[in-house]
């Protein structure tokens, strides 16, 4: 039994990263606000090569994509207008690699079609805007993006916040905009990949800005892979 307990392991650790080499980031950054990623993943892997692309300068980052293959490519679109990204190579690269993607973008609900398609791709039908600062829920205490997080406070950077309520088709919802799991309330969902993540909430003017988004992070190099703590108990029933 020990060793039907060490294989299931091994299986278990082999869809988990090692600490990513290569990530792609596009980051809005307005008022103080929108360096949280990076300073999580300079927290995490201080010796990966972090790849950031600022608001709309779309050249860069359409051409970064054609240079990968990156380990994460993480798009939090919450300031400029987002239809120069190149969505479909984006689309691409989530149906056919093992590339991760984290996706939020004030333009789910009303964006070109491009962001739609990734967004269908990912197990999301729909979104609807949110023009306002309302409170997030909890939905799953015990995934790993929920972990030691206390405060997921938001503010308004002086834009008029726009945030997402999500419905999902194969999506995992793991917060969302009720107290209690509602149809097309979704916010932070994990995609159908089982690593990916889209989100209709924003990290980057949340209050604990850093540590949501290293916990964001750290679920995406581990996927459903990794050995969480919710994964203990099947281990042990091995032995």
């Amino acid at each position: 039994m020990k060793i039907l307990a060490f294989v299931l392991m091994l299986c278990l650790a082999a869809g988990a990263l090692a600490d990513p080499s290569l990530v792609l980031i596009h980051l809005d950054n307005y008022a103080g606000y929108g360096d949280a990623v990076l300073d999580a993943c300079d927290n995490l892997w201080p010796g990966a090569t972090i790849l950031p692309v600022l608001a709309d300068d779309w050249a860069t980052f359409n051409t970064a994509l054609t240079t990968g293959p990156y380990d994460l490519i993480i798009l939090e679109n919450w300031n400029v207008n987002t239809d120069g990204c190149d969505w479909a190579t984006l689309l691409n690269i989530y149906n056919t690699t093992d590339t991760r993607i984290f996706l939020s973008d004030w333009k789910l609900s009303s964006g070109a079609t491009g962001v739609a398609d990734l967004m269908n791709a990912m197990g999301v039908t729909g979104a609807v805007t949110i023009g306002s600062v309302i409170p997030m829920y909890v939905w799953d205490a015990g995934h790993p993006i929920c972990d030691g997080i206390g405060d997921w406070t938001w503010v308004d950077p002086g834009l008029g916040v726009l945030n997402n309520k999500l419905t999902v088709s194969d999506a995992i919802p793991v917060t969302g905009w009720t107290a209690s799991v509602t149809a097309g309330e979704a916010a932070i969902c994990v995609a159908n990949d089982g690593y990916s993540v889209i989100s209709g909430f924003t990290p980057a003017y949340a209050n604990d800005a850093v540590g949501i988004w290293e916990n964001i992070l750290e679920f995406m190099a581990g996927g459903t892979g990794a050995l969480q703590q919710s994964t203990w108990g099947a281990i042990k029933s091995s032995f």
